[in-house]
């Protein structure tokens, strides 16, 4: 994959045949330098020899340079003074941790001693065998991973928003009549400040993920949110252990960092599920697939104590393909690829849901709504009086996405059935299909700088069709950075079936949304 970088004489995304110029012109600087640095080495031995070979003339010789080069004894006494002093000075190393080489682990440290990016760690024999640096995070790292296979890589980032709603409607009434207010909102609000600590520890085939955190939209509180350790099975499989997120639709997985807009879309926080606590197995299929499969507790236990879960697991799946190299963690065209670069893939949850009482659901039924955002828990839901206690959630989502040249896209179709409903009366259906989906794309207006993006996102059903507009920018200050993005958007929204503060899109919500957002990662 070819990627264009310099765009400062490049207006409006130069093509990239002028990458490939560039390429080959330092190739052939690069080797004409070489080439001179043979024959100068050459002609400076044969002066040498002549000069100083079985000589006592000290008074030194002409280079071919014209330069007065010292003698040779006086260049020998001097590399031994300055070996004397080397092997006497702090040792100095690179940050680099995956170019080190073992020796380093036998360097006596030296008191106050200081590294080049980073910070000697000396153990309690007087040797190094770790160091700290800053390596896409700040963390601690061994000289050798085999003898010392404890890593830590500390990551952080946060997202400071400001959201105000105007409201179309004053309120709302779900399908079991009851009617709930629709109010103007207008808010600061710290939104996903989340700390990480990832790494390896007691093999290099063991490692470890726990991640904090905290937003104001909630209890004002910290929470920890993923932890989980794997096991590399092979250079193709690991299995993990711990709570992260279900396996299911693209967008979601991805995670908040990498949207196109301040959040995702509507749809897919409608169908998408939450976490849970589970298993997973991680694989590779060829070149370019990627797999994963989940065996967990729920399709939302994310937080949820294990006495107001079923005793039903859940399974889910999901696989994507890059047919022409990795696609990356980025929706939008940050690099600007000269090739097109495409993903698809498709994700599957079966996850069932009962109760021991009917009529007494359990807390995980309550993050499935209908399309005009009825709880399905919530009395009256289906029927007068009826109470839905459980149900059978399949779930089934197809994604693809494709970037080349500044330009980006991705969508996403969503279909979910509701099967097998345990009530305490009659209710008129048997099951309920739902489906939805979201279409968005962009372009960099300014190369890795500035981008202009638009959305469109719906939900479908029994209970009527709920729609997303959406257009906005990001803005990128730093140079051929991602990690400080301003972004602003507007969103129309026509009757929202969906209830998540994450996103400041509440359910009955029919109104335009405004959004502004610095993000900021380390």
């Amino acid at each position: 994959m070819r990627k264009f970088t310099d765009y400062r004489n490049a207006p409006d995304y130069a093509d990239c045949f002028v990458q490939s110029i560039d390429t080959a012109v330092n190739t052939a600087m690069l080797v004409r330098t070489l080439a001179s640095l043979i024959v100068l080495l050459f002609l400076s031995s044969n002066v040498v020899g002549k000069d100083y070979v079985g000589s006592n003339n000290n008074a030194g010789y002409l280079s071919p340079l014209g330069d007065k080069v010292a003698p040779a004894k006086d260049v020998f006494i001097a590399f031994e003074d300055s070996k004397k002093e080397t092997e006497q000075a702090t040792p100095v190393y690179s940050p680099a941790v995956e170019s080190l080489e073992p020796r380093g682990s036998n360097v006596e440290a030296k008191s106050g001693a200081t590294m080049l990016g980073s910070i000697a760690l000396p153990t309690a024999e007087g040797k190094l065998d770790y160091f700290a640096a800053y390596d896409k995070g700040f963390g601690i790292f061994p000289y050798d991973k085999k003898k010392n296979p404890f890593e830590l890589k500390i990551n952080g980032w946060i997202q400071f928003r400001h959201h105000a709603f105007a409201r179309e409607v004053d309120s709302w009434t779900d399908n079991a009549g009851i009617t709930r207010p629709v109010k103007n909102r207008n808010a600061f609000d710290i939104e996903r400040a989340r700390l990480s600590f990832k790494g390896t520890a007691l093999d290099p085939r063991l490692t470890y993920f726990y991640q904090l955190d905290g937003d104001t939209d909630g209890r004002h509180a910290v929470d920890f949110f993923d932890y989980w350790w794997a096991w590399k099975v092979s250079d193709r499989f690991r299995l993990q252990f711990g709570k992260r997120k279900v396996s299911a639709s693209r967008q979601w997985l991805l995670g908040a960092r990498r949207t196109r807009f301040i959040d995702r879309p509507m749809s897919n926080d409608f169908f998408r599920p939450d976490r849970t606590i589970g298993i997973w197995g991680q694989g590779k299929t060829g070149e370019n697939g990627h797999y994963e499969l989940m065996l967990g507790n729920g399709y939302r236990t994310s937080n949820l104590p294990n006495r107001f879960t079923d005793d039903k697991l859940t399974v889910a799946m999901t696989q994507y393909f890059d047919p022409f190299g990795d696609f990356g963690g980025q929706l939008v065209d940050f690099d600007y690829n000269c090739d097109p670069l495409v993903r698809f893939g498709h994700s599957f949850v079966y996850s069932p849901i009962t109760s021991d009482a009917l009529g007494s659901p359990l807390a995980e039924t309550d993050f499935i709504r209908m399309t005009d955002g009825t709880r399905l828990g919530e009395v009256g839901a289906l029927s007068p009086g009826v109470t839905v206690s459980g149900v059978d959630v399949f779930f089934y989502g197809v994604d693809l996405a494709a970037k080349w040249r500044g330009w980006s896209f991705d969508s996403e179709v969503f279909f979910r059935w509701l099967e097998n409903f345990e009530t305490d009366g009659a209710v008129p259906v048997d099951s309920l299909m739902q489906r939805g989906f979201y279409v968005e794309g962009g372009k960099f207006i300014i190369p890795q700088k500035l981008d202009v993006n638009f959305r469109y996102s719906e939900v479908a059903g029994l209970l009527g069709d709920r729609t997303e507009y959406a257009a906005g920018f990001n803005w990128y200050p730093m140079e051929n950075n991602y990690k400080l993005k301003w972004s602003f958007d507007v969103t129309v929204l026509d009757g929202s079936p969906l209830n998540n503060a994450s996103s400041d899109i509440l359910v009955g919500d029919d109104g335009t949304l405004f959004r502004t957002q610095i993000q900021a990662e380390f």
